[in-house]
């Protein structure tokens, strides 16, 4: 059994929240504490895939619909300010939204690839929202400046769209 000071600490979708900071957010760590979504962003897109693990990308999509409709942005997701860095719907939600856009618009293939290989060049370092973006485009061999200049910086979330190649 695992030892935790509460209830909510042992369930297995914050444990598996916080493992995934192991590799994102501990052993890939930020330069700027304004590129948080990345850490947790990406810690709770682990969650969703633990919630839906065996199923099909549909699941997980339907799942991050839910949580799209319902998010309530305070700011855009990558320019938190410093007094609200661990907004839970703009950085947690939101984050994991732009995870989930990004694997519909590039493909299963290419969002896992550029997860690995993203984990690969920065462990044990640093990196910022503008590493991560160089990676995505290298391994989908797209230009992402538009995804996301309208799901980083923007008030309103943009609705999820398919493969566009």
């Amino acid at each position: 059994s695992t030892h935790c000071p509460d209830a909510e600490s042992g369930e297995e979708e914050v444990v598996v929240h916080e493992l995934a900071h192991q590799w994102f957010g501990n052993s890939v760590s930020l330069i700027n504490w304004q590129d948080i979504w990345l850490k947790e962003g990406l810690a709770t897109y682990a969650q969703w895939l633990w919630v839906t693990r065996g199923n099909e990308v549909d699941a997980t999509t339907k799942l991050a619909a839910n949580y799209h409709r319902q998010v309530n942005l305070a700011f855009p997701i990558g320019q938190p300010p410093a007094d609200d860095l661990y907004n839970y719907d703009t950085v947690y939600i939101g984050g994991a939204l732009v995870f989930h856009a990004l694997r519909l618009h590039v493909g299963d293939e290419a969002f896992f690839e550029i997860l690995r290989t993203y984990f690969a060049r920065f462990r044990d370092s640093n990196a910022s929202t503008q590493d991560f973006i160089a990676v995505t485009e290298e391994i989908s061999g797209q230009n992402l400046d538009n995804f996301f200049q309208s799901w980083l910086y923007t008030d309103e979330l943009p609705p999820f769209s398919a493969r566009s190649r």
